[in-house]
């Protein structure tokens, strides 16, 4: 009997420390998911604030009622494009030389980054709208062609970030649209644009897909950044209280462009310039090329019909509203990107497709003798010094007499 009851009690013993140890595997469980979430969650704020990937095409879109609306007087001169249009377009600059030269212009830098040409053709779109509404017109317009944003490969992407960039850019009568043939659809692009403060679930997969997988950085990566860093903040020692790099979303006063170099002292100009050279150490230049390859095709070029028509879409919208209008192709760095003669045959066929099926011409400045690669701060975008400047005078001198009254 007493073995009985030792045994007995043993047993309840036993199940008392294995519900104990049930329990705590549990609370473990939970408190990791917790953590999880919590990580997630901290993630997606972090990218939220950190990444500006709605405020810039938001802000251009919102301007526009007052693009159309001001400076009657002057000749109206917008640069469409991508990030690298972005980096490499200065409209205080340009208006300042051509107003030097008895031109009266103002210009408007509207390139944004991460956006193909399906949804490009939303901001075309807008800004086709706003004019028409205006009855106004844009005397010069130089609409972007990227080549290695309507690839094959960068169509994945834009698979990834659809729900995104369609949330933000499609306006509310397209999104009802959306939502009576597929209501699923429609509140989740409702969710996003008005719950999340527009940017969506797949913002985390996306910046991964743009970074690629984590990896230790090199002896030599680690030395190029360590430079890059100590020349970023010396030329920050030499600028007035508040000064930025690059504007923060859309910027009235730039109309568009990234600094307002009129504010810096030769010192800070030469710092700014070291700074802008610390980019082109090969150690750093190598990795990003082979990024562009992985999302861009940026080398071989197969390009995907649907975003080629959606950028003759985006010609014809801007046609439309313009009484000049060219197709650009920016400077190339040509030291790090260099097209196979299949990929530049393809390009051809393209840029001669654009021209017959629009009517626009295609300037071709890829290769500008003017334009090196010392001008680059990466493959794709010029120098927030040396390069922006050469790049900004070459528009300049180019459509001078173009619009010259």
């Amino acid at each position: 009997m007493p073995s009985s009851t030792s045994s007995s009690e043993f047993e309840n013993q036993y199940q008392t420390l294995d519900n104990s140890q049930e329990l705590k595997t549990r609370l473990k469980t939970l408190v990791g998911g917790l953590f999880g979430f919590a990580v997630v969650v901290g993630l997606y704020l972090l990218l939220a604030s950190a990444v500006d990937l709605n405020g810039r095409v938001l802000g251009m879109m919102d301007y526009m009622p007052q693009l159309a609306a001001e400076h009657p007087e002057k000749q109206k001169v917008m640069v469409f494009g991508t990030s690298m249009v972005q980096a490499g377009f200065e409209p205080a600059q340009f208006d300042s030389y051509l107003n030097g030269r008895g031109v009266d212009v103002v210009s408007y830098n509207y390139g944004v980054g991460n956006l193909n040409p399906e949804f490009q053709q939303y901001v075309t779109r807008h800004i086709r709208r706003e004019l028409e509404r205006a009855n106004g017109t844009l005397d010069l317009t130089l609409l972007e062609f990227n080549p290695f944003q309507t690839t094959k490969a960068r169509d994945v992407l834009g698979v990834i970030t659809r729900d995104q960039n369609e949330a933000v850019l499609l306006p509310l009568d397209e999104l009802w649209d959306i939502t009576r043939d597929d209501p699923d659809r429609g509140v989740r692009l409702f969710n996003i644009r008005f719950l999340r403060d527009g940017f969506s679930a797949e913002l985390i997969t996306s910046s991964i897909f743009l970074t690629g997988p984590p990896s230790s950085p090199t002896p030599e990566q680690l030395d190029a950044n360590r430079v890059r860093t100590q020349m970023r903040n010396a030329f920050r020692e030499t600028t007035p209280e508040g000064f930025a790099i690059a504007a923060a979303g859309w910027r009235e006063e730039l109309r568009g462009g990234r600094l307002d170099k009129s504010q810096l002292s030769a010192e800070s100009l030469d710092a700014l310039q070291a700074y802008a050279d610390s980019f082109l150490d090969p150690a750093l230049m190598a990795p990003d090329l082979q990024r562009r390859i992985r999302q861009g095709d940026i080398l071989g070029l197969d390009f995907e019909e649907r975003l080629v028509q959606a950028f003759i879409n985006m010609v014809n919208d801007l046609n439309a509203v313009s009484e000049n209008m060219e197709v650009i192709l920016l400077p190339r760095n040509t030291e790090w990107v260099q097209y196979t003669p299949e990929a530049q045959a393809r390009l051809d066929a393209t840029m001669a497709r654009v021209t017959r099926e629009t009517g626009v011409t295609v300037r071709d400045m890829q290769d500008h003798p003017d334009i090196t690669p010392a001008m680059f701060v990466d493959t794709t975008h010029l120098s927030f010094a040396a390069g922006i400047d050469a790049y900004t005078r070459l528009l300049a001198e180019t459509y001078e007499d173009l619009l010259r009254p």
